[in-house]
C-alpha cells in the first residue's frame, strides 16, 4: 500500500484548480466562435497544456461557414499505435460568459492532464482537445464545427481511435456526474438514430464503480426512463460527441446536469464563476479520471453497439433486451395455442408486429410492449390494465413535461411504427385473458351446487 499511496494520490483531481481555470475563462466575457475573445481562450489553455508538460502541443486553426476557429491539441504519449480522446470546448454563447458551459469542463480537462501527467504510467496515449465552435448553433453555422474539423484531421488516424469522452458543463453543487448516451440523428439514413456504443457506456460505468466514483446514466433519479426515453424522443442536447457518432466512432459526453437536475443560469449572462463549487469539479475530474483509466485497458470495441439497456453498476447488452422482449411474448403463445382458433390468429399477428418493433426499436419497443405482453397471465380488470400501461404513461409524461420545456422537438418512431405500436398494444386486450377454472364448485357433502 505505501507504493502506491504516492500513485494514488498523484491521480486526485485539484477541484480548485480546476475553478480557477472555468474563472479566468469565464472572466473573458461571453467568447463565441470567432471572435478574438474566443482566441484568449485558445491561448489560454494552450498555455497550460505546455506547462503541465504534454507533447505535440499545437493550435490547431481550421475555417468553417466563413469564420476562423481554433482547437487546443496536447497529447501523453504512451506506447502503441491506440488512443483516446478526452476533450471539452472553450467557446461560449453568446451572451454567456461560460463558466459551466463549458469552462468548468475545460478546468476539468487541464487538471485531468496535470494528474495523469505526474502519474506518468498510461498504457494508452491520451489525446486532450479543446474544441472551438461547440455553440456553433447560436450563429446558425455547422454544429460542433470544432470537433468535426479535428476528426478531419486525424486521417487515417481514426482506425486507432478507441474512444472520445467529452466533457461538458459542470461544477454546479447540486448536480451530479451523468453519462449522457443521446440518440442523434443518423447522417446517412435519414429518419433513424445513432447512440453511444453499449461496450462504452458498459466501460464507464465499470471504471466508476471500481473507483468509487460517481456516475449516472441518463438521470440521477429517473434512469429507469430516460432511457427508452432518448430512444422514442428527439432531444436537442448534445456535446461534441456527436462529431464522433456521426463520424462512425465511438464517444460519449458527461456532464453534472441532468433531466431532474439542470444548471438553471445554462446559456444565460448569469453562467458566472461564483455558481461553480471547487468539490464539484473534483468530484466530475475524479469520475473522468475513472472512466479513462478503464479505457486505457479495455479491448477497443465497435462504433456500432445500440442495443443496450443500463442499470445501476452495469449494462445489459443486446441478448438479455432481445431476449427479455422475446420471452414476454410465449406466455401469450402458449396459453393461445392451447385455445387455437381466433385467440392464436391474434397471437400470432401481435408478435409479428412486436418482433417488427424488436427491431426497429429495440430499447422502447421492450419498455413498452413487455407488461401488455404479459397480459393473457393475468384476469383482465381496470387495475391490471393501469399498470400495464403505466410504462407507456410514464414514457408519454415525461415526452409531454420535457416538450414544454423546450427539451423536445419530436419523436424517432416513423408514422408507420406509431402505426404497429399501436396496432400490437389493441391485439394485447383483444388477447383472451386466462380463465378460472369452470369446473362445479363442490359443496361439503360432495354433491356439485346448482
Amino acid at each position: 500500500m505505501t507504493v502506491l499511496l504516492p500513485l494514488l494520490l498523484a491521480a486526485t483531481i485539484d477541484g480548485q484548480a480546476a475553478l480557477e481555470h472555468a474563472s479566468r475563462l469565464a472572466a473573458l466575457g461571453p467568447h463565441p466562435w470567432g471572435s478574438t475573445l474566443n482566441k484568449a481562450a485558445a491561448e489560454y489553455v494552450a498555455s497550460q497544456f505546455r506547462d503541465i508538460g504534454l507533447g505535440k502541443v499545437q493550435l490547431q486553426g481550421f475555417e468553417r461557414d466563413g469564420l476562423i476557429g481554433t482547437n487546443v491539441v496536447g497529447v501523453l504519449e504512451a506506447g502503441g499505435p491506440e488512443f483516446i480522446v478526452l476533450g471539452a470546448h472553450h467557446d461560449s454563447a453568446p451572451g454567456a460568459p461560460g463558466a459551466y458551459d463549458d469552462g468548468g469542463g475545460v478546468g476539468v480537462l487541464i487538471e485531468t492532464a496535470r494528474a495523469l501527467r505526474r502519474r506518468g504510467d498510461q498504457q494508452r496515449t491520451i489525446m486532450f482537445v479543446s474544441w472551438d465552435a461547440e455553440e456553433a448553433w447560436s450563429q446558425r453555422k455547422t454544429t460542433t464545427a470544432g470537433s468535426r474539423a479535428f476528426i478531419r484531421e486525424l486521417a487515417g488516424d481514426r482506425a486507432n481511435l478507441v474512444a472520445a469522452v467529452v466533457i461538458e458543463m459542470c461544477g454546479w453543487a447540486k448536480g451530479s456526474p451523468t453519462l449522457h448516451p443521446l440518440a442523434y440523428p443518423d447522417p446517412d439514413r435519414p429518419g433513424r438514430s445513432l447512440v453511444a456504443p453499449g461496450w462504452l457506456v458498459r466501460a464507464a460505468v465499470l471504471g466508476a464503480r471500481s473507483h468509487n466514483a460517481t456516475l449516472n446514466v441518463g438521470d440521477p433519479l429517473l434512469w429507469w426512463l430516460y432511457q427508452p426515453a432518448v430512444r422514442t424522443l428527439r432531444i436537442p442536447l448534445y456535446g461534441d460527441d456527436l462529431s464522433f457518432v456521426q463520424g462512425d466512432l465511438p464517444a460519449v459526453f458527461m456532464s453534472d446536469s441532468s433531466y431532474s437536475a439542470f444548471y438553471p443560469w445554462y446559456h444565460e449572462p448569469g453562467d458566472t464563476a461564483d455558481k461553480l463549487d471547487a468539490a464539484a469539479l473534483a468530484r466530475m475530474g475524479q469520475t473522468v479520471l475513472a472512466v479513462v483509466e478503464e479505457l486505457a485497458q479495455t479491448p477497443r470495441g465497435p462504433a456500432v453497439d445500440p442495443i443496450w439497456y443500463a442499470v445501476p453498476g452495469y449494462v445489459c447488452g443486446a441478448g438479455i433486451v432481445i431476449g427479455l422482449g422475446l420471452a414476454s411474448l410465449i406466455p401469450g403463445l402458449w396459453l393461445a395455442s392451447r385455445r387455437g382458433g381466433a385467440a392464436m390468429a391474434v397471437r400470432l399477428v401481435h408478435a409479428v408486429l412486436a418482433a417488427i418493433l424488436l427491431w426497429r426499436q429495440p430499447v422502447a419497443a421492450v419498455w413498452i410492449l413487455t407488461l401488455p405482453n404479459l397480459l393473457p397471465l393475468f384476469s383482465r380488470g381496470f387495475w391490471i390494465s393501469l399498470a400495464a400501461l403505466a410504462p407507456l404513461g410514464a414514457l408519454a409524461g415525461m415526452g409531454i413535461a420535457a416538450w414544454h420545456r423546450g427539451a423536445v422537438t419530436g419523436l424517432w418512431f416513423a408514422p408507420w411504427e406509431l402505426g404497429v405500436l399501436g396496432l400490437a398494444l389493441i391485439c394485447c386486450w383483444f388477447l383472451p385473458a386466462r380463465k378460472r377454472s369452470s369446473r362445479p364448485r363442490k359443496s361439503k357433502r360432495g354433491l356439485p351446487r346448482n
